[in-house]
Parts: C-alpha cells; structure tokens; sequence
C-alpha cells in the first residue's frame, strides 16, 4: 500500500509539471506566428487601379497597377522568419523592388519588429525597421524613423503598404485558379467534337490569360476580378462585392469585351456558356474533389 502510494505521488507530481505555469510568452511572440502565416501570398492592387480611373481620381493621384509576391526564404543569418518581398510593375517582368524581411520579436512584448534588407548583398537598411503591433481586426507597423518613412497594414484578405506620404497601395490577396476553355461550348450531353485550352497560372485579383485557336484565327483572353466596390453603382442600393469572369478577344480593332459574368466573392469556382465557347475556372478539379453527399 505504501508502494502503491509513493507512485501516485510521484504520478502526480509529473502531472504538475506538465501542467506547470510560468511557461507563457509574450503576446509578440504569438503576435509573430500569426504575421508568419498571413503574410506570405500574391497581392495585387488590380482593383484599386481600376476604381481610382473609374471615380476620376487626378492623373497623379492614381496608383499604378502592382503585383507583390511574399515568399517564405531560408536566410539563418538574417534570422528564423524571413520573406523575400518582390514587386512587380503591370506587365513587368522585372521588379521594382527586391527586399528581405526578417520578423523577430521586439524588446517591447507587445511588438514584432520587421528588419529590412535589401536583396542585393543582402544590405540590412538601418533606418528602415517597421514595429508591427496587433489592432483589433489586422496587424498593422511602422516604420522606428522618419528618415525610411513606411506604413503596412495586414489582415487575411489584404497587404497595404505606403511609403513617405503616399496613399497605400491596397494589395488584395490573391487566389490561383486553373481554367480550361472549350470551343465550341458543347452543353446538354451532346456527343459532339469540341477543342480544349487548358489555361494555368490564373488569379482573381486581375490574372489574364491568352490563348489562340488551333485554327490560329482567333485569340481569346480570359480574366479574374474579385470586385470589391468602394461605392455604389446605383442610387439607394448597396452594391455587394463579387467575383467576375471576363470574356476577351484581341481583334484589329483592339481588345473587344464578348461578356462577363459574376458570382459570390469568395465562390471557389464559376463558369461561362456562350455557345462558341465554355470557360470554367476553379480552384480544385472536378477529378481531385472528393466526392460528398448533398
């Protein structure tokens, strides 16, 4: 009984340490681990260059069309977090800017601070450290001087980022779809011969695509757009956002609009019919979704 005694003692005891306290971090330090899993991604201010001509926002006030890529790089000297940060101009294939940023917990235990490096060498920018800190609905940073002024904003939809005194340029997060297009667009089960044109490398946030026709005539561009209006387009309604496939054609007339469709924002696939044409874009195969039960 004695013996029996010492050993749940002694069981107990191991529990408590298990279930010791005195082991908690700092709120930065998780504060990082979420960063770390939001921020890498495509981003894309497709929408905000739109709207910006669309509401006739001056010539020099509009922000040019950009894509940013953010992946995850393995950099030990730089630290355990660390992303290459590249943009790239509409229709650009090179960058614009080439940088690495390393996140570390900050001094402060409310804080994660973001190192700066230029790609080149790499070559750490003093002046430019950003101090992110958790807001109520995004994670948002600065930059610890004036003399590399820079702002970011960093939700699970969105990247925003503003240097000196500019308005931000708003980076939606963007989405990879794969499409395929079919001429003609055979519907009802009809046994009848179509071509197929696989399209890859799609996004909604303005990804296009070209494809010309076996025949080599024509040459058909299809487009992504997850619409997110910063107005109305009709009095005394609320215009909900949307998800928007586009239907193109290049002609020596130039680019003409065949038809555009539209879906719920978040829709992981849609799809056109015109006859002349099918077009389904999706983000999983029908031949790699499981099957289920509705």
């Amino acid at each position: 009984m004695r013996t029996l005694t010492i050993i749940l003692l002694a069981y107990a005891g191991s529990i408590g340490c298990a279930w010791a306290q005195g082991q908690d971090g700092t709120p930065g330090e998780r504060n990082l681990q979420i960063i770390a899993e939001l921020l890498p991604g495509l981003y894309d201010n497709a929408n905000q260059a739109y709207f910006e001509q669309r509401l006739n926002y001056p010539e020099d006030q509009r922000h040019a069309r950009l894509q940013v890529s953010i992946e995850a790089v393995d950099e030990p000297e730089l630290g355990d977090v660390v992303f290459s940060y590249q943009a790239y101009p509409a229709g650009g294939a090179l960058a614009s800017a080439r940088q690495l940023w390393a996140l570390a917990p900050d001094d402060d235990p409310l804080l994660v601070r973001m190192r700066i490096y230029d790609m080149e060498g790499p070559t750490y920018l003093e002046a430019c450290d950003v101090l992110w800190r958790r807001e109520v609905g995004q994670f948002s940073g600065a930059s610890a001087s004036p003399a590399c002024p820079m702002t970011v904003q960093l939700d699970p939809s969105a990247l925003w980022v503003a240097t000196e005194d500019a308005r931000p340029d708003q980076l939606k997060r963007a989405r990879s779809f794969s499409c395929y297009a079919d001429i003609p667009g055979v519907a009802g089960g009809r046994d009848e011969p179509f071509d197929r044109y696989q399209i890859n490398d799609m996004h909604d946030q303005g990804g296009l695509q070209w494809f010309t026709t076996k025949d080599g005539e024509r040459e058909i561009g299809i487009t992504l757009r997850n619409v997110e209006w910063p107005m109305n387009n009709e009095e005394g309604a609320f215009t909900r956002n949307s998800l928007v496939m586009y239907v193109l054609e290049r002609t020596a007339d130039g680019v003409k609009t065949h038809t555009y469709g539209w879906t719920e924002p978040r829709a992981e696939r849609i799809g056109l019919n015109l006859q002349w044409l099918l077009v389904n874009c999706y983000i999983v195969s029908n031949r790699d979704v499981r099957p289920f039960f509705d």
